[in-house]
């Protein structure tokens, strides 16, 4: 951590369950901003977020009722289980907005997609995914833009493919662009 460098507090917030790879989410955010990391859990139905014609819910809603609960923290990831999407996107990976952003676990997971042989190599793979994800989201939450480095976790990723590719860190150019921006 750089002198003088502010240390952020992040809450992750699981949205009604446990979520596999919860610790080595939180060591990769405490480990890429420098933050003090805490966890909670919120038990709150999220129907009025609900579209049925989709069987999706909507992430700005759901982001707008979940951050009514905020912890007491400088940025909030809250992690859902559920698929999301946004107006004009089939499906979205997360979303951030402001000091808050979410995550939704359905498409990182990879049964999602279809039969698991290896379910310990299937695990693995959630949790990178997770941790890609949660760093992207993050970022965009200090108000870091999408990354031309394809290797950066702030690369925009509208594919399991483009997440499965992409780094599980920020690439030097971010990590310069968040420090300067504090």
């Amino acid at each position: 951590m750089a002198q003088g460098h502010k240390e952020w507090k992040i809450a992750m917030v699981l949205i009604e369950r446990t979520v596999p790879g919860i610790r080595e989410l939180m060591a990769a955010v405490k480990k890429e901003f420098g933050a003090e990391v805490i966890r909670d859990t919120l038990d709150l139905g999220a129907t009025r977020s609900f579209r049925k014609e989709r069987k999706q819910y909507d992430a700005e809603v759901l982001l707008a009722e979940f951050s009514r609960f905020r912890p007491f923290a400088d940025k909030t990831l809250y992690i859902f289980r559920e698929d999301m999407f946004v107006h004009g996107l089939s499906f979205v990976f997360g979303l951030a907005s402001g000091d808050s952003a979410i995550v939704s676990t359905a498409r990182l997971d990879p049964r999602f997609y279809g039969k698991v042989e290896d379910q310990h190599a299937a695990g693995e793979l959630f949790k990178e995914r997770l941790v890609k994800e949660a760093l992207h989201e993050l970022g965009h939450s200090f108000g870091l833009p999408h990354c031309e480095n394809k290797k950066c976790a702030m690369v925009f990723s509208n594919s399991i493919a483009a997440v499965d590719f992409k780094g599980a860190e920020l690439c030097e150019g971010c990590r310069k662009a968040l420090y300067l921006k504090e």
